[in-house]
Parts: C-alpha cells; sequence; structure tokens
C-alpha cells in the first residue's frame, strides 16, 4: 500500500512516500480503506523524536491517528460494522498511523461518520474533538453555567473546545490574533481576547475552567492565577510542578488524549445536531505530507489540515 511514513526520527525530510505492507487485522478488529487522515501536532512531535526512547514504535512508522474512509474488511468477532460503511476514526497513538491506504484498529474505535459532513471534513475531527472533549468533560469537569478561558481559539482543539462548551451551556473566553475574531465568534465564544495586544490575565479572573491548548510564555502558572480555588486547569501541551499545583488550590491536569469510541459518538451526535461545525484550513495530497505537516508545526492554521489519501 501507499504511505508516507519515517525510517528515522527527526526534521520533515525523514518523510518518505512509498510502499509498506497492507496491515493485518484481528478478530475485534477491522480494516479501514482510508480516504482523508487529519493532521495534529502530535504528528510533528512524534517526527521529531518525542517517543523514540519509549520504545512505543517501531520504524518504520506512519504517521497521522486521524482518519475517515470505509470499512474494506471486518475480523470474525464484529458485530456492529460492516464492509462498505463510511466511518471516521481515532486510532491509538501507539501504534501505525493513517497517512496510508490502509489501517488495521480496534473496532470499538471505529464511528459511522457524521451524516452532515464529506469525508475530508469528518477527517478532521476524531483526535482533536476528542482530546477538546476529555479535556473540557472528563479532566476539567465543566457543568452547565460555568466559565471556561480557552487559550487558542482558533486551533484544532480550542476550536472544537469552544462549541463543546457552548453546547453544554457554558459561557466562553476565548484568545485568538485580530484576524481570527470573526471566526471565533463565530463557533460561539462569548468573550474575545486579543493576544497580540492584551495579556488574558490583565482581563481574566476567577474562571471555573482554562482549557490550554498553546504552550510556552508560562501559560499554565498564569492560568492557575486565575481560576477559583477548587477550579480546573487542563492543558495539552506544558507541564507544571506539583508544589506550584497544591499552592493555587486549582485542580490541575496535563493530559494525554486516549481513543474513545464512546466519545467519539457523542461528538458526532452534536455534529449531525448542529451544536459543532469542522473548519478546514488546507487539504494536501499524500504526496505532499511533509507539507501538510510543515504547516501544522508553523501554528499558522486555522481550523484542520487534511491530507487526502486518494
Amino acid at each position: 500500500m501507499k504511505a508516507a511514513f519515517i525510517t528515522q526520527y527527526g526534521n520533515d525530510e525523514k518523510i518518505t512516500l512509498g510502499q509498506l505492507d497492507k496491515p493485518t487485522y484481528g478478530s475485534t478488529q477491522v480494516l479501514i480503506k482510508v480516504a482523508a487522515a487529519g493532521v495534529n501536532p502530535v504528528d510533528f512531535h512524534v517526527r521529531n523524536g518525542m517517543l523514540q526512547d519509549s520504545d512505543t514504535h517501531t520504524l518504520p512508522l506512519v504517521l497521522g491517528w486521524d482518519a475517515a474512509g470505509t470499512v474494506a474488511e471486518i475480523g470474525e468477532d464484529v458485530e456492529n460494522l460492516k464492509v462498505g460503511d463510511e466511518i471516521f476514526v481515532f486510532s491509538p497513538i501507539s501504534l501505525q498511523g493513517t497517512y496510508a491506504e490502509y489501517l488495521a484498529v480496534d473496532a470499538n474505535l471505529v464511528v459511522a461518520k457524521p451524516k452532515n459532513l464529506n469525508i475530508a471534513e469528518s477527517a478532521g475531527v476524531p483526535l482533536a474533538a476528542v482530546t477538546a472533549w476529555q479535556g473540557l468533560i472528563q479532566d476539567g469537569q465543566l457543568k452547565k453555567g460555568q466559565t471556561v478561558l480557552v487559550l487558542g481559539g482558533s486551533g484544532g482543539v480550542g476550536g472544537f473546545a469552544i462549541q463543546i462548551a457552548k453546547s453544554l451551556g457554558a459561557h466562553v473566553i476565548t484568545t485568538a490574533s485580530a484576524k481570527n475574531e470573526a471566526y471565533v465568534k463565530s463557533l460561539g465564544a462569548d468573550e474575545f481576547i486579543n493576544y497580540k495586544e492584551t495579556e488574558f490575565d490583565d482581563v481574566v479572573k476567577n474562571v471555573d475552567l482554562v482549557m490550554v491548548t498553546t504552550n510556552g510564555d508560562d501559560v499554565v502558572a498564569r492560568s492557575l492565577n486565575i481560576t477559583k480555588k477548587g477550579g480546573h486547569v487542563v492543558s495539552t501541551l506544558d507541564d507544571i510542578d506539583a508544589e506550584t499545583v497544591k499552592e493555587s488550590a486549582v485542580n490541575f491536569s496535563r493530559m494525554w488524549v486516549q481513543p474513545n469510541g464512546k466519545d467519539l459518538t457523542a461528538i458526532r451526535d452534536l455534529i449531525e445536531q448542529g451544536d459543532i461545525s469542522v473548519k478546514i484550513d488546507s487539504i494536501y495530497p499524500l504526496e505532499k505530507t511533509n507539507e501538510a505537516i510543515l504547516k501544522s508545526e508553523s501554528q499558522r492554521a486555522v481550523g484542520k489540515i487534511i491530507v487526502s489519501i486518494d
């Protein structure tokens, strides 16, 4: 099968376009014919060697862990899917990825794609939306009527976090650049902060939850300072020492998203109800996977970057 993969860790020049064996699948798995794959920051972090000393992966390694496509084959014990079903999936980051013509994955992670999204849009949903969902609900314990600050509202995770929080009845504040003000407000943000002109902790105080999807500039420590005692700060990137967290009396989570079919199903339902929309920044062919990941690494994308496999 055709795939984009790495044979060693390093910069974008390490990504190879070539042929690999079609993956085998077990009795509780399905083989997916991948039509499109979503690009996420974890792709370039893994490419750069974030997990190379952990024995998580073996090389060659196909990058990408979001996919949309059709069920090509099913294991003998799979009952909830059939060949030809149009699906989307967040595949485990510990396994081979989705920048390939085929993907083998546990059937319980595979969900029928939203009826109101096309394949490319569907591919942009799973990992980022599940990250937002788990960060807000599981780690952040967000409830109706609470106030949440989303740092980085124009990115993939941030954009979904705004919409999910609004669907739960929260008051949402977000940061972005001036050129993305209209975009984040269209997602449902109640208040907008231009981070290039205003420091968020100068104007935001006493929130219930901060969802941190940016990094650097002491954003986690500063988020702790503006959160209610007993509130939550959830970070997708930067960590902080336990003593600082203890002194703040705020609950802190450096989250690591986990694939979950039930979470993805709940997100699919919100999409079909019109509570979540998907913004596509750009679509690249598989042959330009390097460029797609570089665009992600530049942090200039507004919405989701997609790699088209077909």
